[in-house]
C-alpha cells in the first residue's frame, strides 16, 4: 500500500515552478519560430536567444510572445555599442522603428496592464 504525499507549501511551489518552465520553453520556442530561428538584427542564426522586452518577472508579459524578439549573442547581451542588456535604450528605440506592429501590440497591453496594477506599480 502506497502512502499518500502530504501536500506541503514546499511542493506546491515546486509544482508551480515545473508548470512555468514548460510555459517558457513553449514561449521561447514560439517566440523562435516565429523570428525564423535568427536574430532579428543582423540574421545570424548561431545561438539564438528570446529576450523579453518587458522583464522577465512581470508575470502577466512572461509567456506573452509579442513580448519576445530573437537575438543572437552578441545584440542580447555583449555589444556595448548595440544590445538588449547593454544599451537598452538604443534597443528600445530600434525596437520601436522596425519592429512596429508588435511594438503597438505590446505597448497596448502594457497600458491596460499598468492602468489596472498602477498603484501596485508605485510601490516598486
Amino acid at each position: 500500500m502506497k502512502k499518500e504525499k502530504k501536500v506541503t507549501k514546499a511542493s506546491i511551489k515546486r509544482l508551480q515552478k515545473r508548470e512555468n518552465n514548460k510555459n517558457v520553453k513553449l514561449w521561447k520556442t514560439a517566440v523562435k519560430d516565429r523570428d525564423k530561428h535568427a536574430c532579428v538584427i543582423c540574421g545570424s542564426a548561431k545561438l539564438v536567444n528570446a529576450h523579453h522586452i518587458i522583464p522577465y518577472q512581470i508575470l502577466e508579459f512572461r509567456c506573452d510572445i509579442d513580448n519576445g524578439i530573437c537575438l543572437c549573442p552578441k545584440h542580447h547581451k555583449f555589444s556595448f555599442k548595440f544590445s538588449a542588456h547593454k544599451n537598452s535604450f538604443a534597443f528600445l528605440i530600434w525596437f520601436c522603428y522596425n519592429r512596429i506592429e508588435q511594438y503597438n501590440r505590446l505597448f497596448d497591453k502594457w497600458v491596460k496592464y499598468y492602468t489596472i496594477n498602477r498603484e501596485e506599480l508605485k510601490k516598486c
